[in-house]
């Protein structure tokens, strides 16, 4: 039986049209990756200076810019806060297609974002190369009376509640490796007295001034503060002695635990392919040069190189994994600071905004006579105030104000666009006077700034 469109003719006309676009955009696609880049490149730390995420990120700008493994400057800049979260949500939404700019993450980020019910998920970034492993230590200050780690978890036991802990983020690695520990210990998770830090450096001086009783983090951090005799480091997470051999492993001391942090590096996800060959290709090249390796020596780390589709694999079993340890230990979800809103929360806002705002609009046009005029705030009639606004004109007014607003978060950000935006809206709709517009719209933003950034951690433009 013959049906419409099965013929040989049609099939050979099809596939000779698909045939010509492939030919057509092949070289396009060449040549943008020929053109690549074109302006300076960033690396995205989300977190404070001084840690680990920090440190690997200024050491690849320093192997790229040094052996020239790019036309163009890469710089690197902070945007700490929230386990990661907010610089995550940067990534995802502000840069959501920004080619020019990777992220440094880790193990880390799992688990926070998992425990802080952030609305991003770390596999919603471009997963591009899992660049190191680090082994995890637990150390102590260097005055403690705990000489072994069999000394901490004998004090630990006996009272759990005068152990302090800290680490990084919560539900950070450290944070699971301090709760895995507890549990070997046969403690019940609910135990554990967990101060946790947004950067390495915070949580090292916590350390070293006695803050704490004992604490987690990489060993390529902590070795040079223990070898300058600023803390004692009693045990490591990984599964054999590491460095010297003189450190013993948790199993050996008799906790069954074994873990390990790793560090890797994210574009957004909206990152072109073309741009995603060219820093897979670049990454590649600078984990070759023997200066990278020299640096991988002397800070401790293990080669974990694991590019492209292997390491988003790898992110999605992490993410798995790590929530499944989080519930069994009592932590996923209990950390607060997040709120599952979505990561569309700062656009919808913004739809529902002008959305409510054409409205009232409306609803103000239509209980004035037709044909009737407005005239600006503040006039008391048609002469004053530079003359009256038609109604249809005053309608077409406001959607443009909205559409300047939405555009102005793009071009100057949140603090500038909104208040603006708010002091428009009320003169247009002649609220009162700019003596008490004025104060109004900057208060409004600044209610909206604190709810979206320090309660709900979403990063606003």
């Amino acid at each position: 039986m013959h049906y419409k469109g099965s013929s040989p003719t049609g099939l050979t006309r099809r596939a000779a049209v698909a045939g010509g676009l492939t030919l057509a955009v092949a070289p396009l696609a060449a040549a943008a990756d020929e053109t690549f880049p074109q302006r300076p490149l960033s690396l995205l730390v989300p977190a404070n200076p001084g840690g680990g995420w920090d440190q690997l990120a200024r050491l690849m700008q320093q192997v790229i810019v040094a052996d020239r493994l790019s036309p163009r400057p890469i710089d690197v800049f902070n945007k700490g806060g929230a386990g990661g979260a907010i610089g995550l949500a940067d990534l995802i939404t502000r840069r959501h297609d920004d080619p020019y700019t990777l992220m440094v993450a880790g193990s880390v980020m799992i688990g926070s974002t998992i425990s802080q019910n952030s609305p991003f998920k770390v596999s919603e970034a471009k997963p591009l190369a899992r660049l190191i492993l680090e082994d995890l230590v637990v150390a102590v200050p260097a005055s403690s009376p705990f000489k072994t780690m069999q000394d901490l978890i004998t004090a630990y036991r006996a009272d759990p509640g005068s152990i302090s802990w800290s680490g990084g983020s919560a539900g950070g690695v450290d944070h699971i490796l301090v709760g895995l520990i507890t549990e070997a210990a046969g403690l019940s998770p609910d135990k554990v007295s967990y101060v946790a830090y947004s950067g390495g450096g915070e949580a090292s001086a916590a350390i070293m001034g006695g803050q704490v009783s004992a604490a987690v983090s990489g060993y390529g951090e902590w070795a040079p503060l223990a070898a300058g005799g600023h803390i004692r480091l009693l045990a490591t997470a990984s599964p054999e002695r590491i460095g010297d051999k003189t450190l013993p492993t948790l199993g050996e001391t008799g906790l069954d635990v074994v873990l390990q942090n790793w560090r890797g590096v994210f574009a957004a996800p909206g990152a072109p392919d073309h741009a995603v060959r060219w820093w897979s290709n670049l990454l590649d090249r600078m984990r070759r040069q023997p200066d990278w390796q020299a640096f991988l020596r002397n800070n401790r780390w293990e080669d974990g190189w694991l590019p492209g589709a292997e390491f988003a694999q790898f992110i999605k079993a992490e993410e798995k994994t790590t929530a499944a340890i989080l519930g069994r230990l009592g932590i996923g979800g209990t950390a607060g600071g997040n709120s599952p809103v979505g990561p569309w929360a700062v656009p919808k806002a913004v739809a529902v905004l002008g959305a409510a705002s054409l409205v009232g609009i409306a609803i103000e046009t239509r209980r004035m006579k037709p044909g009737e005029a407005v005239a600006p705030a503040g006039a008391e009639d048609d002469d004053e105030g530079g003359g009256p606004l038609p109604l249809w004109g005053r309608f077409v007014a406001g959607a443009f104000i909205i559409l300047a607003f939405i555009a102005g978060l793009e071009f100057v950000g949140f603090a500038i666009a909104t208040p603006i935006f708010i002091l428009a809206i009320c003169l247009l709709m002649r609220s009162g006077t700019l003596k008490w517009d004025i104060p109004a719209a900057i208060a409004i933003s600044l209610g909206v700034w604190l709810l979206f950034t320090r309660v709900l951690n979403i990063a606003l433009p």
